[in-house]
């Protein structure tokens, strides 16, 4: 067996159990090696788990309302309880005609076996487990085999998240644990704590389990199941505890886990395919397992198996597959053991295809009964800390060439259709999307790998980049969200183009990419010209919206929305033809935006190029904007805005407002437009306010040193601002008080019949209006025009001075 010269320090004591079947003819590689491997990147990743984090909009079924009884002790009616408790609020989520959520909450919950049966109505659905559920202890009430303690089955699209525990208290039973029989073959296994059946587009994070009865995790039957940040804890002695078992499911990525149990910290069985074990602690245990394979007839392959970046540490076994000896026919193939490190392993290496015969010997493929064929297998960079270097057969040594017909195999273990194969970066913290599955092709969709990119970026101890390469990903709607590690969010580089889903039916609200809860956060792209976030509006968005002609219509998708995001930078991005706004700031404190580049249309419709609400110390400067509607809007419970040298057009100007459209807004104070220069726009700066709208306020508004070009309305107080008459009354009058605004410098041309429009309320007026050094000239000279100059409603204070328009 050639080791390959790219192998790490050390490969450690390979022990070989293998069969050569006179029925089945395989071939066994081990180092750098491809052959015919293939792993598919599981392109089809659903929406729903790109929206699991959780949601605030979303209804909660708390269960405590619905009668679960707090407390550790095994009282028979506090059990009855929860399990009624716990069953009828995951039904009232489950059936809910839109977002739901699912709390168990802080505390002890004492619980029998329990079934979560779908389908379910919203995707996904969101189970966040706040407390610890404990088991109980009587093993009876368990009635045999296959009756696992908390059961997920038929669910498409599911979020398990939280910091909540469930504890098996498999101390009181694994004694009853039937170990071996006359065969050397294990008994009846003990009850998984939870259980997966039949569940695809799922999410499993942050969650504990500890001293399950049986398996922690039990996985069978499902499609496309990301479990990461766990935590899997039961003593080496007890038995049958695997971390996490899967079988008959297609597309498992687990991922930043500690896993120390009494088995395998992961084992794969019959029907695994396309699963990937990446950064796994395992320790103690029976480390991670291939099989056992072959002891059932007809059984489906494996294929597809990646294990990576991971760490045992005291286990019994470190890489391990084993097959039964004498029983049915399959195969397992495509598999990657690489970048493993391994510290007081007894046995490092293991393939065992005499497992469970009572004489075990090592045999260089040897004939034996079983028929369980192994083909294109790679061990590479295996270091063990605590084994010596074993000799490599020499060449003519039957293991080194099972199948000399075979032709020599391609010396990279990398295929164009098995990114996963691909070598980390090799810069210490960043993260690239390509190397968790994004496929630049602008067709795949990517959303699953971004999230784990960002994910364990995220979670990183140190500097972290959250990398986006060159190329087109087609993302679907994202929530990248924090707080990250010592609330230290990556830095992001997007050097390539998101592109959004062309249809509407992609989007299950109004956002695109989310960006929330985060600290310090900095997003930088290329040069600000080829675009960075491509929405596609223009294929279905911009036809379907309705908003110009009523009120009552659909809000379409914001590109970017920034969350309680502060003290952070975003520059050198381009935004193009957003479905609805591009950029959104709510919530938001001291963010820093330069050089960005937004452009669509003038005649896509409510296209606003960045929007600012309920916050603090924006910046926006030396950027290009051009929409269908403002350029820059600044929103209720907006304070100390800085907008400066933007050019501004096409669209609706830059502006403030709308004001007073809802209840108790917050005050508007603070906003300074400086070195503007605004073309071919609506409107040039604008205050705007509903008619009969609430008390509020908006004051210390500076729009200094701009230039209009042939601009519709320069400078517009709108106080009955109502567009396309969808106001329910405009007889009353606004109630927004308006004061301490500074039009100063402003220059250019404008084409209707006036150059500045005061139209303030009849019920509060407008007070300290200062225009100074405002000249503004028509752009049909020929026709005299001066003192061009709409007022209307009240105004107390109006300073004009130098001024011609």
């Amino acid at each position: 067996m050639a080791i390959a010269k790219r192998a790490c320090t050390s490969i450690a004591a390979i022990s070989l159990l293998l069969c050569y079947s006179a029925v089945v003819s395989c071939e066994v590689t081990t180092g750098e090696a491809t052959g015919e491997f293939n792993v598919s990147a599981a392109n089809a990743r659903a929406n729903a788990i790109n929206r699991g984090i959780l949601d605030p909009t979303a209804k909660v079924f708390n269960v405590l309302q619905f009668g679960a009884k707090p407390g550790d002790k095994e009282d028979r009616h506090n059990i009855d309880s929860n399990h009624m408790a716990f069953v009828k609020a995951f039904e009232a989520a489950c059936h809910h005609e839109g977002k739901a959520r699912l709390v168990i909450p802080r505390g002890t919950f004492v619980l029998g076996p329990v079934t979560f049966m779908g389908p379910c109505n919203n995707t996904p659905l969101i189970v966040q487990i706040q407390g610890t559920i404990k088991a109980i202890t009587d093993i009876s009430e368990f009635p045999g085999q296959g009756e696992e303690w908390v059961n997920f089955q038929n669910i498409n699209g599911l979020v398990v998240t939280g910091s909540g525990t469930f504890d098996g208290q498999g101390a009181s039973c694994w004694k009853y644990r039937d170990t071996k029989n006359d065969n050397n073959v294990p008994g009846q296994r003990l009850p998984a704590n939870i259980q997966f059946v039949e569940v695809s587009n799922a999410i499993v994070r942050g969650i504990t389990s500890v001293n399950s009865k049986g398996f922690h995790y039990f996985i069978t039957g499902c499609k496309n199941i990301r479990l990461y940040h766990l935590n899997i804890i039961a003593p080496d002695e007890s038995p049958n505890t695997d971390g996490i078992h899967i079988s008959q499911s297609d597309v498992v990525k687990i991922a930043k886990s500690y896993i120390g149990t009494g088995d395998d910290c992961v084992g794969m069985i019959r029907g695994s395919s396309n699963v990937s074990v990446k950064k796994v602690t395992c320790g103690p245990g029976h480390g991670i397992s291939v099989g056992s394979l072959g002891k059932y007839d007809n059984e489906a392959d494996v294929k597809g198996i990646i294990v990576k970046d991971c760490t045992l540490v005291g286990t019994q076994n470190g890489l391990r597959i084993k097959t039964y000896e004498g029983k049915s026919e399959s195969r397992a193939s495509s598999m990657i053991f690489q970048d493993i490190v391994m510290k007081d392993v007894k046995h490092p290496i293991i393939i065992d295809q005499f497992y469970g015969g009572k004489d075990k010997k090592m045999v260089a493929l040897g004939m034996s009964s079983s028929v369980a064929c192994l083909s294109f297998l790679y061990i590479t960079s295996v270091l063990s800390a605590s084994w010596q270097p074993t000799p490599a057969p020499k060449p003519n040594s039957p293991v080194s060439s099972p199948n000399p017909e075979a032709k020599s195999p391609d010396p990279s273990p990398a295929t164009a259709d098995s990114p996963e194969t691909q070598l980390p970066p090799t810069a210490e913290g960043l993260f690239d999307v390509t190397d968790y599955g994004a496929e630049p092709d602008g067709e795949t969709e990517t959303s699953s790998p971004f999230l784990e990119a960002w994910n364990a970026a995220c979670s990183h101890n140190g500097d972290s980049t959250f990398y986006i390469p060159e190329g087109t990903f087609l993302l679907g709607p994202v929530s990248i969200t924090g707080p990250c590690h010592n609330n230290q969010p990556p830095k992001i580089v997007i050097k390539g183009t998101l592109m959004a889903p062309p249809n509407l039916s992609a989007f299950p609200d109004t956002n695109w990419i989310v960006f929330q809860d985060l600290h310090g956060i900095n997003i930088s792209g290329g040069n600000g010209e080829v675009p960075n976030i491509d929405a596609q509006g223009e294929v279905e968005a911009w036809k379907r919206n309705s908003c110009s002609k009523s009120e009552k219509c659909n809000k379409l998708i914001t590109s970017l929305r920034f969350n309680n995001v502060s003290h952070g930078t975003i520059s050198n991005i381009a935004v193009s033809n957003s479905k609805g706004f591009h950029v959104a700031f709510l919530d938001c404190d001291n963010i820093n935006v330069y050089n960005v580049s937004i452009s669509s249309p003038g005649d896509s419709p409510n296209t606003d190029g960045i929007h600012v609400g309920m916050s603090t110390n924006i910046n926006i400067t030396s950027s290009n904007i051009g929409a269908g509607d403002d350029c820059i809007s600044i929103g209720p419970g907006s304070s100390n805005i800085s907008v400066a040298d933007v050019k501004c057009g096409p669209g609706h100007g830059i502006s403030i407002g709308s004001l007073g459209k809802y209840t108790d807004e917050e005050d508007v104070v603070g906003i300074n437009v400086r070195n503007c220069t605004i073309t071919g726009t609506q409107n040039g700066v604008r205050v705007k306010t509903w008619p009969g709208a609430p008390a509020s306020r908006a004051s210390n508004l500076m729009f200094t040193d701009i230039v209009m070009i042939n601009v519709s309305n320069p400078i517009i107080i709108d106080q009955e601002y109502c567009p396309s008459n969808s106001c329910k009354s405009t007889s009353e009058p606004s109630l927004v008080e308006l004061s301490n605004i500074h039009f100063k410098n402003i220059s250019g041309t404008y084409n209707t019949e006036s150059g500045v429009t005061l139209i303030c309320s009849s019920g509060v007026p407008c007070e300290n209006i200062h225009l100074i050094d405002i000249n503004l000239n028509p752009t049909e000279p020929e026709t005299p025009r001066e003192g061009r100059f709409n007022v209307k409603g009240v105004v107390n204070g109006l300073e004009i001075l130098n001024s011609s328009f």
